[in-house]
């Protein structure tokens, strides 16, 4: 066969090779990802249960402070295979670290967390990482056998399927081959295809059978396309009439189709608030091109007609716009059903419909054309056209190219509706997220400033250069106080410790007095001395005291506070965090309680110069 580069058993051979090799490489890629995620599935599965199995005894350690237990359980999860490292921190500052080191912009670690629990609290946090470098050595190990398999059957499946493709197919096209080129259309020798191609009764067989047939049918078939030829150019000549006629037409249908464009194209860039002089010129443009004495946009609001713009050939435009809204609302009830109105010729209405005749001919109507705008089912409007001295032949051409223009028109008004209702709900979402904001920024029960103030005003002044005062408040005895008088009697005496507070005359204008745990409530305080801020915190302590609010569960039979303060001059505020000075009130607090609560503990200038 010639050309063997372009043979069927070369672009066979190709396509096999590459269809094989595609599918060959997909099932690779597939079993390869499917080994992935099943490797990746068992290992995390293994690691999570093996870890939530040994967590809560890693809490009791933990809680217990025994090292050698931690140490034997943290080895004994860090043996397992896939596990590159593992971590364990405490809230109390214990570190433990096996195997590499845990970072979480390492891609070569997954990392698993899982808080440790101890009666109901988190006390740790435990992370292990999986190698994921040892997982892909695993996988490239058995690409290779993939590999190997797949190729070994693609290669064999080759070579099967070439060879019965140049026994059958090939062999018998080259016989075919040299039979088509023996044939001369100006001779046209007696020829007969080969017996050893025509006698399998397969396609090929038939193929032969058919172009030994064909061959005898050229002559006629040559005869056949002469005669052809001639019908052909009498129908040339009928066609160049028809395209002449056409041309018009087209030529007309540029104009409308070039005219929609610009339309479309000012539409998408005209500012709704300055809409109504861009459609008294889109009417007029569209009373031009379609040679009409009138276009108006009308537009439906509750029920009331609203003429948005006219447009009208004739010099007296007021009389069209104070014609009477019966004719605009006769016209809307026809389109409850569709979607077009075209009257051709008003008189045709006279005896069918006179109501309607007698309407469109008190405003001087001839011909009309209405084409409904909807906003979904509701019709929000019409576009007219309309003549008042003659009938007008509204042809099948202009119907649809008016209901672009209308569709357009509506796509532009619905347009200005949203962005009208956009401004509204935009208005409305900014009050609802100022009412909100405060909402988020205030305890529920206490009406106090939650943690969410306290933390930003607190992170404000620790920026800045004024010294600050901080407490931490909390009413001493209160799960008891719960347990004796109940929940909403702790509520209630959570309110009325929150007002007093908050009335008590001695807090400056510019303390901030928040609500940021059960009992607990902190003030923030800027431009104090230390002496002023122990004052507060003493004046606060004695009027809660002063409440006499009973509580049988107290040694003092009644509502106290026990207050820790921290004092920060502006010196010692550059390494400061929200956390290290929360945490150091917090122990102020905690002496306050071991001192027999009712009382207030500020941090000493010893412990303040250690802490800076």
């Amino acid at each position: 066969m010639k050309h063997r580069n372009h043979s069927i058993s070369h672009r066979m051979t190709l396509t096999i090779i590459g269809v094989s090799s595609f599918f060959a490489v997909l099932t690779m890629l597939v079993q390869l990802v499917w080994n992935y995620q099943e490797s990746i599935d068992n290992t995390t599965a293994d690691i999570r249960e093996y870890s939530e199995s040994i967590l809560p005894t890693i809490a009791k350690s933990l809680w217990d402070v025994d090292h050698g237990l931690l140490s034997d359980l943290l080895s004994g999860l860090g043996m397992m295979p896939m596990v590159s490292s593992v971590n364990l921190e405490s809230i109390d500052g214990v570190a433990m670290q096996l195997g590499k080191a845990i970072h979480a912009k390492d891609s070569r670690q997954t990392l698993f967390r899982y808080p440790i629990m101890y009666q109901e609290q988190q006390i740790g946090m435990l992370t292990v990482g999986l190698d994921t470098d040892k997982l892909y050595y695993e996988l490239w190990q058995q690409l290779i056998i993939i590999v190997l398999g797949n190729g070994l059957k693609t290669l064999l499946m080759i070579y099967l399927i070439l060879t019965l493709v140049r026994l059958l197919v090939t062999n018998r096209l080259s016989e075919l081959e040299r039979f088509a080129n023996q044939i001369n259309l100006n001779a046209l020798p007696k020829l007969t295809v080969p017996d050893s191609v025509v006698r399998n009764p397969d396609e090929i067989g038939h193929v032969a059978q058919s172009l030994q047939a064909m061959y005898q049918r050229i002559r006629n078939d040559l005869a056949v396309n002469k005669r052809q030829k001639r019908a052909l150019q009498q129908q040339q000549s009928q066609l160049a009439r028809l395209v002449d006629e056409r041309t018009q037409a087209l030529n007309w249908q540029s104009q409308a189709s070039q005219l929609l464009a610009e339309i479309s194209l000012q539409f998408l860039t005209v500012e709704t608030l300055n809409l109504d002089n861009n459609l008294t010129e889109v009417c007029r443009k569209i009373g031009r091109l379609f040679d009409v004495e009138r276009v108006s946009l009308i537009e439906f609001n509750q029920r009331q007609v609203n003429y948005r713009c006219v447009w009208s050939s004739e010099p007296n435009v007021s009389e069209i716009i104070s014609i009477s809204a019966d004719v605009v609302t006769l016209l809307a009830q026809k389109f409850e059903q569709e979607s077009t109105l075209v009257i051709e010729n008003v008189d045709s209405l006279k005896q069918t419909s006179p109501e309607e005749y007698g309407l469109l001919r008190g405003i001087g109507i001839c011909s009309i054309a209405a084409f409904a705008m909807k906003n979904a089912d509701e019709i929000v409007g019409l576009l007219s056209l309309s003549m008042v001295s003659r009938p007008l032949n509204w042809t099948k051409q202009k119907k649809v190219m008016l209901t672009q223009f209308s569709a357009a028109l509506n796509e532009l008004l619905l347009r200005e509706e949203k962005e009208r209702q956009m401004l509204n709900l935009q208005q409305a979402l900014v009050t609802v997220n100022t009412q909100l904001r405060v909402m988020a920024e205030t305890d529920e029960l206490t009406g106090l400033s939650n943690r969410r103030p306290f933390t930003q005003t607190l992170d404000n002044l620790l920026h800045g250069n004024t010294a600050i005062g901080v407490l931490m408040l909390d009413v001493d005895y209160f799960k008891s106080y719960n347990d004796n008088y109940g929940h909403i009697e702790g509520d209630a005496v959570l309110r009325r410790v929150a007002q007093d507070l908050k009335g008590c005359e001695i807090l400056p204008p510019n303390a901030l007095l928040a609500r940021i745990g059960g009992e607990e409530f902190a003030v923030v305080l800027a431009e104090i001395t230390p002496i002023q801020l122990e004052a507060i915190a003493t004046q606060l302590c004695n009027q809660v005291a002063a409440l006499n609010i009973p509580h049988l569960g107290a040694p003092t039979g009644k509502i106290t506070l026990s207050i820790g303060g921290v004092y920060l001059p502006p010196d010692a505020l550059n390494e400061l965090t929200i956390s290290n000075v929360l945490r150091r009130a917090d122990i102020c607090l905690y002496r306050a309680k071991e001192r027999g609560r009712n009382t207030v503990v500020m941090e000493s200038p010893q412990t303040a110069l250690a802490h800076s």
